[in-house]
């Protein structure tokens, strides 16, 4: 249990241009009310917080600074506030009649600002936001960011070993004090290697209190900047504006020590948040016509290291994923149709932060990486019918279904492996995604509990019934072991998959399985599930002019077989494809025919199409506008790769696919003309 001082707190409204980190409600402080000791929790954000006892009774501030029970109106009662063996029996009559969800909520309504709920009213309270997703900020190469350590001397609080802190946020394969990676390595995994980041540090001080910077931080930052400029007259801003566009592209301001606490007000807290200085005129030159701006203010406490993970990705575009701002945070849903609202210990943009005791940041979703242009989604389309997802921790791979511009279903499958180790649970995570201007201006997306912006669609019927349950113990606690699929309660179907206007977007995901470390799932009811298997081919390129070419036969093949593949549509992008086996009801295998050698086009070919190998990589041209389909199987008829292109090539590795025996190729044009091709046996070394 930690130790320090606390003033009481009371609830706290900040500007729409701060995203907050939540407060971490496994934290506990020691307060000395009065004469009587207390140990208190802390709950909300820097938009709004609040204290309570450890048995759950909101406590505020009276006008002498003591604390007392709040009353159903959220005001002071006449009783002190005391721990639970202290209090008198008048004083347990007083709390056992209090009905607690009236007094959180009078005191939310008295310190909240009020949003509306409705999406037409929310975009009035966001003018200017863009209609669609909006595009992320210095999110793809090798590029650096300074940082500044800023000490208290009033207060007597010192930086923390800069040499430490730097390798905390830099040195590759960071693990000391039980670190699972730098914050460097965290944002290289999530990118798979094209968001390199690189900390600066630089180490100041202040005279003042940091007292005198709660509620105006931005006095705070903007000073700090201007002591490093003193202090660093060498500071080169062409290092850290890779765009040029005339603004350093972000910067961190740390103050020394824990998160540090108002003496004078309630409770109030500093820093936790990040902002632009520009919405208090307080930008700073930085010398070349370059100024400072996008900033993000935090403590040098124990979570600093998922601090500057979570406040750093607010500055690339990213929103809270977790309850900000609406009753909905505040509420006890245990009567409710829906659970509390947010993703929890699933995302780092959410209470996943203090997964694992502030060590185990969980991955970005595949959402989060392909808003940072870090992954491409794998369209789930129903040509086949099994399909199978890897862990998105080691393979970066999604499937992805469209409902319009703004609405759409991602599938990925998480694995309790790294940075996703201290997840509640592994399994398939399906996310509703749902952009709204408005929502996303304000940062509130997931503080409607009935329309959830970033929703994490639960499998089972376990409920996360207050916003605190969704996060009190490591992982997440027991009450999200269900949500993904098949998860604690082995839920192998959803099905309908529902748009929010509840048209269908598809019948169903059915016999979900995750035998090992993936998850494979059926497009229809009466698919098996057999194995469940996953290839990475290459993405496509163009076919070179001149390659070795092997023999190939055509052979005549019926459509369907024993078993169906994943498939996703290859643009010209690169992306991944999955396989696995599935037993239809019935079917048929290809069967061999007499061959002939392929050199271009042939009887048995799409005219105008050139199928050839060069070592193990399958080689199709392809000049024909529209979607072409490339299926190959084995002799015995398993379906073992199918997959759709659009462009003009598809280069494709068959190592993988190497068994010692020929493979038997359909390709089918956009048109319905097919060829089938036998491919000899293939070396897996080449």
């Amino acid at each position: 249990m930690r130790s320090f001082a606390l003033f009481a707190v009371a609830g706290m409204l900040m500007p729409a241009c701060l995203r907050a980190v939540p407060l971490d409600p496994d934290e506990r402080r020691i307060f000395v009310n009065d004469g009587d000791t207390l140990v208190l929790q802390d709950l909300g954000d820097e938009y709004y917080s609040v204290t309570r006892t450890e048995d759950g009774y909101l406590v505020v501030t009276g006008s002498n600074g003591v604390l007392y029970y709040a009353d159903e109106s959220g005001e002071p009662s006449v009783f002190k506030a005391k721990s639970e063996k202290d209090r008198t029996g008048l004083e347990r009559s007083f709390l056992g009649a209090l009905d607690r969800e009236k007094a959180f909520e009078a005191h939310r309504r008295k310190f909240m600002e009020e949003l509306p709920d409705s999406d037409g009213d929310i975009r009035a309270y966001a003018p200017g936001a863009p209609s669609v997703l909006p595009e992320p900020h210095h999110s793809i190469g090798e590029l650096r960011f300074p940082i500044i350590l800023v000490a208290g001397e009033a207060d007597g609080k010192k930086n923390l070993d800069s040499a430490e802190l730097y390798a905390r946020l830099n040195q590759e394969g960071y693990t000391e004090n039980s670190y699972l990676g730098s914050v460097r390595d965290y944002f290289i995994d999530q990118s798979s290697g094209a968001f390199k980041p690189l900390f600066d540090i630089f180490m100041v001080a202040v005279s003042d209190s940091f007292e005198n910077y709660i509620g105006k931080e931005y006095k705070l930052m903007s000073g700090a900047v201007v002591s490093m400029l003193e202090k660093y007259p060498s500071f080169n801003p062409s290092l850290y504006d890779s765009d040029g566009d005339g603004e350093i592209d972000a910067f961190g301001v740390m103050y020394a020590g824990d998160r540090y606490y108002s003496k004078k007000t309630s409770g109030k807290h500093l820093g936790g948040f990040q902002t632009t200085l520009d919405v208090n005129k307080a930008t700073v030159d930085a010398g070349n016509g370059t100024i400072f701006n996008t900033c993000f203010i935090i403590d040098q406490g124990p979570s600093h290291v998922v601090q500057v993970i979570h406040e750093f990705s607010h500055t690339m575009g990213i929103k809270d994923h977790y309850c900000v701002r609406f009753t909905a945070c505040t509420a006890n849903y245990s009567d409710s149709a829906y659970q509390a609202p947010g993703a929890h210990a699933w995302d780092v943009m959410a209470t996943g932060v203090y997964n694992g005791g502030y060590r185990k940041p969980p991955n970005y979703s595949a959402f989060e990486r392909n808003f940072m242009g870090w992954l491409d989604y794998a369209v789930l389309e129903e040509d086949s019918l099994v399909k199978a997802l890897p862990p998105l921790g080691t393979n970066n791979f999604a499937y992805y279904v469209n409902v319009n511009e703004n609405e759409w279903y991602v599938f990925e499958n998480r694995q309790q492996v790294k940075w996703d180790s201290g997840l509640p649970n592994h399994g398939m995570l399906v996310w509703h995604i749902d952009y709204n201007a408005g929502s996303w201006r304000l940062d509130v997306l997931n503080d409607n509990a009935a329309h959830q912006r970033v929703d994490v669609v639960e499998a089972g019927t376990l409920r996360v019934n207050t916003q605190t349950a969704g996060y009190m113990s490591q992982g997440g606690g027991p009450r999200q072991a269900d949500d993904p699929f098949p998860g604690s309660q082995n839920v192998t179907e959803l099905s309908p998959v529902l748009a929010w206007d509840s048209s269908q977007v598809l019948a169903g995901l059915f016999n979900i399985v995750e035998p090992d470390t993936n998850v494979c799932f059926a497009l229809a009811p009466d698919i098996a599930v057999n194995e469940c298997v996953f290839v990475m081919p290459s993405s496509s390129s163009a076919l070179p002019e001149s390659s070795s070419s092997l023999e190939l036969s055509s052979s005549s093949m019926q459509s369907s077989s024993s078993s169906a593949t994943s498939s996703s549509e290859q643009q010209s992008s690169s992306s991944v494809k999955s396989s696995s086996s599935a037993a239809p009801s019935s079917s048929s295998a290809p069967t061999s025919s007499s061959s002939t050698t392929l050199v271009h086009g042939g009887a048995a070919s799409v005219p105008g199409f050139r199928v050839l190998v060069d070592g193990n990589m399958l080689l199709v041209d392809a000049p024909e506008a529209g979607v072409k389909t490339l299926r190959i199987f084995d002799m015995q008829g398993h379906a073992l790769v199918s997959t759709k292109f659009a462009g003009k090539a598809l280069h494709l590795n068959l190592g993988i696919l190497a068994r010692g025996t020929p493979l038997v190729v359909r390709l089918e044009s956009g048109q319905g003309r097919a060829g089938h091709f036998r491919i000899l046996p293939i070396d897996p070394a080449k």
